[in-house]
């Protein structure tokens, strides 16, 4: 099993016992982890440690994916058991914008998830572990600008400059990925147009002959499920969307059946399909709005 399948699926849900277990099972970080002992360094050696905090994310973003956990003694501090290594940071700073800060120079923008607070140490309530998980990510290869570089995970941990040839694969299969996203946030854009024109049309709604055209969206989903991370929730929200989608149609396309007698008056049936308009409607806005934060504007 991938390792970070064995982690609870969000950052969130991360417990002291849960970064106790990593380092006793993995103190001299493998691939998915990167241990640092500090968020915020001194003044002297600020510039080199944000460096190198650029080149472990763009090493991520650009491989598999894998956890920075900022408060753990890296393997070139000598210990003499796995619980020594974690020694915590301060928690009174807004720790994820510190560390958001610190990738600005880095190019696409990499996506990331951050515990929402420190993991306090039970040994010491002013200092805890920040967790930041980044997934392999959908628009590799990254860049750190300031430098001009590319960067893979290597073995080991280690952050090696990609070669010529690994740049290039990747930047033409991103683009292909990026085009079929862009189609996909305009199908789900024109879902959410189409459920604001049948809302308006309030009672009249049960006489209107717009429908939602899940096919195509389901297609399209189909191709760019695998950019989504799956610790967000996003694809299961999305996956609901051709289904309200249907559900929609069917009541619509029921209500045109002429001669076809109702229990409920049109004023009724027209409540009930407003509703889930209004839900399919949020839905579609959710989506839309975590779709941007994970890839940016279209």
């Amino acid at each position: 099993m991938n390792v970070i399948e064995e982690l609870p699926r969000r950052v969130s849900d991360w417990e002291y016992n849960t970064v106790l277990a990593i380092v006793k099972k993995y103190e001299y970080e493998p691939g998915y982890f990167d241990y640092k002992d500090v968020l915020i360094p001194t003044r002297t050696e600020g510039s080199e440690f944000n460096e190198r905090i650029r080149r472990t994310a763009c090493s991520l973003a650009n491989a598999d994916g894998g956890f920075i956990l900022f408060g753990i003694l890296d393997r070139n501090k000598v210990v003499k058991s796995p619980e020594e290594r974690i020694v915590g940071i301060p928690t009174n700073d807004d720790l994820c914008k510190k560390f958001a800060d610190k990738l600005t120079p880095i190019q696409r923008a990499i996506y990331f998830e951050a515990s929402p607070t420190a993991i306090t140490l039970p040994t010491n309530p002013t200092r805890g572990i920040f967790v930041v998980y980044i997934p392999k990510s959908p628009l590799r290869p990254h860049m750190d600008e300031s430098k001009g570089i590319f960067y893979r995970r290597g073995e080991g941990g280690t952050a090696e400059i990609m070669k010529f040839f690994e740049i290039q694969e990747q930047m033409m299969y991103t683009e292909e990925r990026l085009r079929k996203l862009t189609l996909f946030r305009l199908e789900l854009a024109q879902h959410q147009k189409t459920a604001k024109s049948l809302i308006e049309q309030e009672d009249n709604v049960i006489h209107n002959l717009l429908r939602f055209e899940t096919g195509s969206f389901k297609m399209l989903l189909a191709d760019v499920c695998g950019l989504i991370p799956p610790s967000t929730g996003l694809l299961e929200q999305l996956l609901n969307i051709p289904i309200y989608g249907n559900l929609i149609n069917k009541r619509l396309e029921k209500n045109q059946i002429p001669g076809l007698m109702y229990q409920e008056t049109e004023s009724q049936r027209a409540f009930l399909i407003q509703g889930n308009l209004a839900f399919f409607d949020s839905l579609c806005s959710t989506c839309g709005q975590k779709l941007q934060e994970i890839f940016g504007e279209i």
